[in-house]
C-alpha cells in the first residue's frame, strides 16, 4: 500500500472533490448509469460501453483500492502516480495492462480538471506505457485444414470457428448474428451488431455496420443451426443459447478450438492461439490476394489512419471479388465432414 506521509496534504473544504475518498470518486466515475462523464460522452455522440465501465470498476477494486486505502482525490500527485505505475511494473504486469489500470485513474482526474473541479491534473504529460505484447498465434494453412476437417462435438462451436476463420469476424460479431443478418438470396452477411455479456446487442466495434462475403457451404451451416434452434422466434440468434434473448457463451468457442488443437498435437496455449487468431488468419491470407484497403473494410478495421481516406463502404464489385477469392483461399478448410 502506498503511504501518504511523504506528500503534504493541504486542508480542503469538505464538499470539494479533493476531499472525496479516491475509491468512491473512481467508482462513481465509472458507474455507467450515473456517471456524468458517461452521460456527457453519450450526449455528444461518442461511444462508451457498459463493459468498458464494468472492467474499469474491476480494475479499481483489484489494483487501485488496495494501494490507495484512506487516500482522497486531492492527495494524488504526479509523483504518486509514477510510484504506483512502478509498483505495477515491479509485480510483472505487462505494459498494456499497466496502461489500462492507470487509465482508470488518469481519465477521471483529467475529466475533473477539465470540468473545473480540480485545480490541476496530476496525470498531465505522463508517459504512456509501451512495450511488446505477447504475439497472437495463428494456425498454418495445413493446421487449419486438419482442424476443420474433423468432427466437432458441438455444431455451434464448429460453425462459429469456421465462420470466424473464413470471414474475419470478431467473437462478439459472430454471437450477435441473427437470422435476418444472413442474406436471403445472396452469399453475404450483414454485420449490424456485436454481442457483449454486459452490454447485450450493440453496434460493431468501429460503430458502423458492414457487409461481408459468406461462403455458400458456411451459409448452409448457419441455416442448419437456425433449423435446430429450440427457440421459435422470427429472428433468432444463429448461435443460440439456453435463453431465447441471449446467444451461447463466448468461451465455448475457445474451449472447442483448444480441444481441436489438442487432438492434432497443437499447443494452443504455448502459441497463444485463441478465437481472435482466426481474424488474424483471415486478414493475413486475404491481404495476399486483395488490396489492403479492401480487406480492411471487410474486416471492419478502422485503427490504421492510412486507410481513413478510403470509402466508407465496400462497393458491390469488391464484395463479389472478395467472395471469389475467399472461396479459393479457404477451399482446403471447407473439406469438412458434413456431419460436423
Amino acid at each position: 500500500m502506498l503511504k501518504a506521509g511523504g506528500f503534504p496534504v493541504e486542508a480542503r473544504p469538505r464538499d470539494s472533490i479533493e476531499a472525496l475518498p479516491l475509491e468512491a470518486f473512481l467508482q462513481n466515475f465509472w458507474d455507467y448509469k450515473n456517471s456524468p462523464y458517461v452521460r456527457d460522452k453519450l450526449t455528444h455522440g461518442y461511444r462508451i460501453g457498459k463493459r468498458h465501465c464494468h472492467e474499469s470498476i474491476k480494475r479499481v477494486h483489484y489494483y487501485v483500492t488496495p494501494s490507495f486505502e484512506g487516500w482522497n482525490v486531492g492527495d494524488i500527485t504526479r509523483d504518486v502516480l509514477k510510484e504506483f505505475a512502478n509498483i505495477l511494473a515491479d509485480v510483472g504486469l505487462r505494459p498494456n495492462s499497466i496502461q489500462q489500470i492507470m487509465h482508470t485513474i488518469t481519465t477521471p482526474l483529467k475529466w475533473a480538471h477539465q470540468e473545473g473541479k480540480l485545480a490541476f491534473n496530476p496525470s498531465a504529460g505522463m508517459l504512456k506505457f509501451h512495450g511488446a505484447e505477447k504475439k497472437r498465434g495463428v494456425l498454418t494453412p495445413q493446421e487449419a485444414e486438419k482442424i476443420f476437417s474433423a468432427s466437432w462435438k458441438d455444431k455451434r462451436v464448429y460453425a462459429g470457428n469456421l465462420l470466424a476463420i473464413t470471414t474475419g469476424l470478431r467473437a462478439g460479431e459472430v454471437l450477435a448474428l441473427r437470422k435476418r443478418d444472413i442474406g436471403a438470396t445472396e452469399n453475404f452477411l450483414y454485420i449490424r451488431h456485436s454481442w457483449s455479456r454486459i452490454d447485450g446487442l450493440k453496434m460493431p466495434k468501429n460503430g458502423e455496420s458492414r457487409k461481408v462475403p459468406l461462403l455458400p457451404d458456411v451459409r448452409e451451416k448457419l441455416f442448419e443451426l437456425i433449423k435446430e434452434n429450440p427457440h421459435r422466434t422470427d429472428n433468432p440468434f444463429v448461435f443460440y443459447g439456453p435463453l431465447q434473448d441471449k446467444p451461447m457463451a463466448e468461451e465455448l468457442f475457445l474451449k472447442g478450438l483448444k480441444k481441436a488443437c489438442k487432438d492434432y498435437g497443437i499447443d494452443a496455449a504455448a502459441r497463444n492461439i485463441v478465437f481472435h487468431s482466426h481474424r488474424h488468419y483471415y486478414a493475413a491470407r486475404m491481404v495476399d490476394r486483395m488490396a489492403p484497403d479492401q480487406v480492411i473494410r471487410i474486416t471492419g478495421h478502422k485503427s490504421m489512419a492510412v486507410f481513413e481516406k478510403y470509402a466508407d463502404h465496400i462497393i458491390q464489385e469488391n464484395l463479389e471479388a472478395a467472395g471469389e477469392i475467399t472461396a479459393e483461399v479457404f477451399g482446403n478448410i471447407l473439406r469438412f465432414k458434413r456431419g460436423a
